[in-house]
């Protein structure tokens, strides 16, 4: 090994043995191979230039956790690893490594997003038409609801969540957590924070925080949903089962899902 100047980076990259099994990496060979597959990602990470990035990696084929040592430097001294330095490298090989099984778990995701945002809305036009007949079963959202739509005719241009003003986002957040407790709608919340868990537990070991779901930002279409209908209840609009279907699917068209 050449002389040394400058910082010498030592990684550990582990996985589990019925992870290394199963996917193939309990061989020197494709840790080799993964490793020169995203040398320069590791290189631009670490602040080296391609040319000067050094590195050398030892597989131990041990116990419940194979796993590579390696180390990483640079020719000319140069280099500095940060935290999300660390972070991409770490993103880069788990993305490589669970690739198939990632894509899987994202388009199972995916799905239970879309089914979530079908229920929100269902569940909206089924408590405007309880409304205006006088016989709403959720006491909490009804009023919301009618205070929302009266404060939308002061709004001038454009009503979607990105364009109102704090106090409105405020009104229709809280809507949208009283739209969680609806089972339905619950339900698939819950199997998205599983999956979305699932996702997370790839790349650290501590379960994230639970959000509400106005916090997530992949729900911003319930937002415009909970505006759309109290906008139909403002302008006295009855609303129909097909104008929903069809506003699902603009939404997924343009990606605001």
């Amino acid at each position: 090994m050449e002389s040394v100047t400058g910082n010498v980076w030592t990684h550990i990259i582990s996985l589990k043995r019925e992870d290394a099994e199963r996917l193939g990496y309990d061989n020197a060979s494709s840790w080799r191979n993964l490793l020169r597959a995203h040398r320069n990602d590791i290189a631009e990470a670490v602040r080296i230039a391609p040319n000067d990035f050094r590195w050398y990696a030892a597989f131990h084929n041990e116990g419940n956790h194979p796993h590579v040592h390696m180390m990483a430097w640079s020719a000319s001294g140069e280099g500095y690893l940060s935290r999300d330095g660390i972070r991409k490298i770490k993103s880069g090989l788990v993305n490589d490594i669970f690739k198939q099984e990632l894509l899987h778990t994202y388009e199972q995701k995916s799905e239970m997003r879309d089914e979530l945002v079908n229920e929100a809305r269902q569940s909206l036009q089924e408590l405007v038409s309880e409304i205006r007949d006088g016989l709403c079963a959720c006491p909490q959202i009804a009023p919301m609801m009618l205070e929302l739509s009266k404060e939308l005719d002061t709004v001038k241009g454009k009503k979607s969540y990105g364009y109102l003003k704090k106090n409105l986002k405020d009104k229709v957040d809280r809507i949208v957590d009283e739209l969680e407790t609806v089972p339905a709608v619950h339900e698939c919340y819950m199997k998205w924070l599983d999956l979305q868990a699932e996702v997370d537990s790839y790349y650290k070991d501590e379960r994230r925080k639970r959000l509400r779901l106005s916090e997530q930002k992949e729900f911003r279409s319930v937002k415009n949903a909970v505006i759309q209908e109290a906008e139909r209840m403002r302008m006295g609009e009855v609303t129909d089962r097909n104008l929903w279907k069809r506003a699902l699917q603009d939404d997924l068209g343009r990606g605001f899902v």
